[in-house]
Formats: structure tokens, C-alpha cells, sequence
């Protein structure tokens, strides 16, 4: 059994449950005027919940409008999470991906591939000099994808330092440099459980780089 009270200020019925009435000796703050008040003292009569439906249709076109308001509000903001999140949720739940992938060919917008660095692994990096050109050093190494699903390729953040290990040249390296050349797709990302080699020409004209330091950045 729900009752019906209604606001002595600005007149706004809603509903409310019994054992609402025993907390906070009975009182209420209304969602239109924010008023607090005695719920109990306005009762206008115990509804069944299958005359909700009927209750809401009798409601005033001013509450009506809030109503709508609310729920518009609710549709907006649920919209909102699953446009952000929609990565993440079509990794989760696969089974929604070709629904997502429909909606997103609508808006114009792609599903982005997950990012997470603490699942990438840089190994066997090496700095070495190109034997060609003296102004020209290759950094190689290997990007390895731990996770088992797909994820965006990262971007290399790169420091080259002297003999005291001191940087005198920082490069932030991005996924279309280093796959240039290379069997890759950069939409589809590296897979789950998959490396790939890549080789990079850095100009080194008058810098003294003899170390270096390399990290995996998104």
C-alpha cells in the first residue's frame, strides 16, 4: 500500500511508503519547493500500486512537465555514460559490440580500443648506430601486448642521455611513426597476446647520446 501526500506550499502530490512516515518523525522534504514537512499531516489517501498508473495520468500538466523534465534528464545523462564507456563496455560485454558498432556508424564515432599501460610491455630495447650515416641512430625494440584482448598502440616516450646519464634529448614517439613501414593496422590495435618489432631512425646531429630511457605512454 503507497500513500499520496501532498506539499502545503507548492501543492506537488508524490508518493511515499509507509515506513517513510517512521523515519525522521515523519517528515518529508518535497522535490519541487524542497519545503519540509509532516507527510502524515497531508495524506490525501492510501493508493494499491497497481493505481500508480492511473495516479500518474492524473497528475497536472505542472508536474507532468517536471516529470518529463526527469526523466529526459535520466535518458541524458545515461546516454552520456554509455557514449564514454562504450569502449569498455563492448570489451566486457562482447555480445553487445555489433549493437554498439550500429549505433556508432549512426553517430559518426568509433568504439576505442582499451589503454591500459600496466599490460604493455617494452622489451628488448637496444640504441644503436646506423652504419650508413653518422647523424642517425636506431632505436629497436619490442611492444608486447599482455593483455588477452586487443588494445591501442601506445606511444614511446624516448630520452636519450650522455655519459653521466644526464638527458640532452627527450622524443615522444607515436604509434604512426613507428608502424610506418610495418604489416599493421592502426584501428585495430595490437591483439591480445600479440608483440610487434619496430626500428626507429633517430637524428642525432651534435648530441652526445650514449644511454637512453624508454617508457610506454597513452
Amino acid at each position: 500500500m503507497h500513500l499520496v501526500t501532498k506539499c502545503p506550499s507548492c501543492f506537488t502530490s508524490f508518493v511515499v511508503k509507509p515506513e517513510q512516515l517512521n523515519q525522521h518523525h515523519g517528515q518529508v522534504r518535497c522535490g519541487q519547493c524542497q519545503k519540509v514537512f509532516v507527510a502524515a499531516e497531508h495524506v490525501n489517501s492510501p493508493i494499491a500500486p497497481k493505481n500508480l498508473l492511473e495516479t500518474l495520468r492524473n497528475l497536472t500538466p505542472h508536474n507532468k512537465k517536471n516529470l518529463a523534465l526527469n526523466v529526459f534528464l535520466v535518458i541524458l545523462a545515461l546516454t552520456q555514460i554509455l557514449f564514454f564507456l562504450r569502449g569498455d563496455i563492448a570489451k566486457r560485454w562482447p555480445n553487445l559490440k555489433p549493437t554498439i558498432v550500429t549505433t556508432c556508424k549512426h553517430l559518426g564515432c568509433k568504439i576505442p580500443l582499451p589503454q591500459h599501460a600496466e599490460l604493455i610491455t617494452l622489451d628488448d630495447t637496444e640504441l644503436i648506430k646506423d652504419e650508413t650515416r653518422n647523424d642517425v641512430i636506431k632505436f629497436n625494440g619490442i611492444i608486447i601486448n599482455n593483455a588477452p584482448y586487443a588494445q591501442s598502440f601506445p606511444s614511446l616516450e624516448l630520452t636519450l642521455t650522455d655519459d653521466h646519464d644526464i638527458p640532452v634529448m627527450r622524443r615522444k614517439i607515436i604509434p604512426a611513426e613507428y608502424l610506418k613501414g610495418l604489416n599493421a593496422n592502426l584501428d585495430e590495435g595490437i591483439s591480445g597476446n600479440d608483440e610487434i618489432h619496430i626500428s626507429i631512425n633517430l637524428k642525432t646531429t651534435d648530441i652526445p647520446a650514449t644511454g637512453f630511457r624508454a617508457f610506454i605512454v597513452y
